[in-house]
């Protein structure tokens, strides 16, 4: 189709790999997937990701490998938008069902609503920590929630944590409209963008909601190198935006490893039915806790001091 669309569709690529397959198939199976537009936005893939893309209909953007920045790369795919529905997805979030796309855009429709986001289910293989946690988090949860400002003083009264969960908005898959957008771009954001525009549409008096309805299948098993690199940036994003310090002293840190190496390796025990797998994660667990910690405390101490740290690949 090439046009009028119904929504676009936007997904920043490098490398996506065979996953990407997967999710293309699981987008050309939308009920509205003939009314979409479709773009990818990639930084230097040297696989067959573009070819992929191109081959299911997409208009695919260029841009080199090192000019890729979380907000502004997303800031320059929407520019390249035809219609006011915008929906974000990243390239190995597979949809859960053939009602994602229509499921967002019936959310975002709803008066005052600035951004929808979705629901993430673990992969299948994903290991029983990985799962659980993310059946946990904010976008593991089973209930809608619509949030917006109705009260500015209460709203700056709120303690850290719950003025974090109360802006909390997410990339992985959302929907945006691109009215709103065009005031509050994503902007040049190396990490958290999607939090960092939810607060500000939020102060404009928009809504956020978060519909579990609009589902897709979305984990990770990363390298321990990997996991203390996305702690870091992303504790040194919450610290400064909401002031959130969840191991500000080394005092919590041991109390903080030692609580959740002792929970894990429980739930591990109990829980993981392979034999191989439970072994390699009974010994990895503290050590991964450990960098975790390590991440969060490290992340509040050089935002308080102001101390550049670049973290690249994140």
């Amino acid at each position: 189709m090439t046009g009028p669309y119904r929504c676009s569709l936007a997904i920043p690529t490098k490398d996506a790999g065979d996953l990407f397959k997967r999710v293309l198939a699981g987008l050309q199976k939308q009920t509205c997937w003939n009314e979409v537009e479709f773009i990818i936005i990639d930084s230097g893939s040297k696989d067959d990701t573009v070819a992929l893309a191109r081959d299911a209909g997409a208009k695919c953007l260029a841009i080199p490998p090192a000019e890729f920045n979380h907000g502004a790369t997303r800031d320059v795919a929407i520019a390249q938008t035809t219609t006011n529905r915008v929906i974000l997805l990243v390239q190995d979030a597979t949809p859960n069902d053939p009602t994602m796309i229509e499921k967002l855009i019936a959310a975002l429709d709803e008066p005052g609503v600035a951004g929808v986001y979705a629901r993430q289910i673990p992969q299948p293989d994903a290991d029983v920590i990985t799962a659980r946690n993310l059946n946990m988090h904010l976008t593991g949860r089973m209930e809608r929630d619509v949030c917006v400002i109705t009260d500015m003083a209460a709203f700056t009264a709120l303690k850290p944590m719950n003025r974090y969960i109360f802006c909390n908005f997410d990339n992985v898959c959302s929907a945006v409209r691109k009215d709103v957008w065009e005031l509050e771009k994503f902007g040049r954001i190396n990490f958290g963008e999607d939090i960092d525009w939810s607060e500000r549409v939020l102060k404009r008096g928009y809504k956020i909601i978060y519909e579990p309805s609009a589902a897709v299948i979305h984990s990770h098993g990363r390298p321990m190198s990997y996991e203390y690199k996305r702690t870091y940036v992303c504790h040194r994003k919450l610290y400064q935006q909401f002031g959130l310090a969840l191991a500000p002293n080394i005092r919590q840190c041991f109390h903080g490893w030692a609580h959740w190496t002792l929970r894990d390796l429980i739930y591990i025990a109990r829980t993981e039915k392979n034999w191989g797998r439970k072994l390699d994660m009974l010994w990895k667990t503290p050590i991964l806790n450990f960098l975790r910690i390590a991440g969060q405390f490290l992340a509040v101490r050089d935002e308080k001091a102001g101390t550049a740290n670049p973290v690249r690949g994140v």
